[in-house]
Order: C-alpha cells, then sequence, then structure tokens
C-alpha cells in the first residue's frame, strides 16, 4: 500500500472526546445513509476486526479519516479540537 506512511500519520492525529463521537455519528450516519446494508452488517463490517487495527472491510479506514476531515472542518481550534 502506496499511501501506508500518510495513513499512518494521520492515524495518530489526537482529537477531543466531544469530536471523536462526532467523528463516529459522521462516519456511521455516512455509511448507513448508502441503504445497502443492515445496522447488523455495518457492525460486522466495521466493527469486526480481523487484526489488530484492520477490519473486513479495507475501504473503513478511509471513510473513517474522511469523516474525520470533516468534523474538523466544522470544529473549533484548540489543544485537542481538530479545528485548523
Amino acid at each position: 500500500m502506496k499511501d501506508l506512511p500518510d495513513l499512518e500519520n494521520s492515524l495518530r492525529q489526537v482529537i477531543s472526546v466531544q469530536d471523536a463521537y462526532r467523528v463516529m455519528e459522521h462516519f456511521v450516519s455516512a455509511y448507513l445513509a448508502r441503504g445497502d446494508t443492515s445496522v447488523s452488517d455495518f457492525l460486522f463490517c466495521y466493527a469486526g476486526l480481523t487484526a489488530p487495527g484492520q477490519t473486513t472491510d479495507p475501504a473503513a479506514i478511509h471513510d473513517f479519516l474522511e469523516s474525520t476531515r470533516a468534523v474538523a472542518a466544522q470544529s473549533p481550534p484548540g489543544p485537542y479540537g481538530t479545528g485548523a
């Protein structure tokens, strides 16, 4: 995977618990809005670990980071905030 160093750096970002919750809300809402799966399938695909740090869906981490960027754009700056 050629973008692995960038991915690893992105995963080291520190955010507040409040923003982490908002990221998860965005992530789950975006996935379920697609309407192609049930909540139980979502939990298996995205929350089911196959190995440390990996899920059954390889795109999950990229979707999650996109949710992080979306929340960061709405978050005020601060020591643990995601805003710039």
